[in-house]
Parts: structure tokens; sequence; C-alpha cells
């Protein structure tokens, strides 16, 4: 079976903590239309705080670096915490709190050419509308195609 996480690099996770940059690969199929499996992404060290709705950030679970979209932020406790979803995934991820958050997507490449990403795009209100609605074609695509290339 195709493997689809992104290991954390600790090279990656000390540069983005000490507030540099960083261009990476999507990987995986947890954004897609959104984001292609092999696609530049540019990602900064953003403090938490300054995090919006329809932002993509990057954070860390077990060893592996996950890029999705925010789609809620939560004060709890005097901390926040940030609900993440991928584009294409039904269900929310756990919560995403400072010790695990990483950096914010600031850019992608498209047509060899890096763009902005804006947190009021039609593409997010679309995605933070629509909810369900919107990934259910996208998450059956997916689990579709894997299980024809099973066979």
């Amino acid at each position: 079976m195709h493997e689809t996480k992104q290991y954390l690099s600790e090279t990656v996770k000390s540069l983005l903590q000490e507030g540099h940059s960083v261009e990476l690969s999507a990987y995986g199929h947890s954004m897609i239309p959104f984001l292609r499996p092999g696609q530049k992404l540019k990602v900064t060290s953003v403090d938490i705080e300054q995090i919006v709705r329809g932002d993509l950030v990057a954070f860390q679970k077990h060893d592996y670096l996950v890029i999705h979209r925010v789609h809620d932020i939560i004060l709890s406790d005097g901390k926040l915490i940030l609900v993440t979803k991928g584009d294409s995934n039904l269900n929310p991820d756990h919560p995403i709190n400072k010790e695990i958050y990483l950096a914010k997507v600031t850019g992608i490449m498209r047509r060899n050419d890096w763009k902005p990403l804006s947190p009021t795009s039609i593409h997010s209100r679309a995605v933070l509308f629509l909810g369900k609605w919107y990934s259910f074609p996208f998450w059956l695509w997916k689990h579709l195609k894997a299980r024809f290339h099973k066979i």
C-alpha cells in the first residue's frame, strides 16, 4: 500500500521553531483538490495567535507533518485551540494546541510562480461554508481510488 504520510524531520521542525520559512512538497490526499501530492508549499513560522479561520497550518501528529485547514478557533482555559480538517476529510482532526502547532502555509506554487494564500479566498470560503457537503465527493473519490488500486 502507498504511504500517505510525511515524516517530520528534526531539521524542518527546528527551522520552523527558530522562525524560518521552509519550502516543502505536499504529500498525501487529505487536501485534494486544493493541494495535490508533490505541489510545493511555503510554510512560515507565525504565532498561533495570528491564525484565522481558513488558514492552512502545519502541525505535528506523532512523527508526521500534517497540513490542514483551520475550521474553528476556540479559547479554552486561556489557551488557543485550533480545529482543523483536511479538505477531503469528513471529520476534524484532534484539537491542535500550541505544543503541536508548527507554522502557517503562506504560499503555494501554481504554474511555476509562488502565490500567496488567503483565508478569505473563494475556495476557503466554500470549504468552510459547505463543510461535509464540500468534502464528501473528494473523500469518496480518494477512497474509491485507493480501493481500485488494491485490485
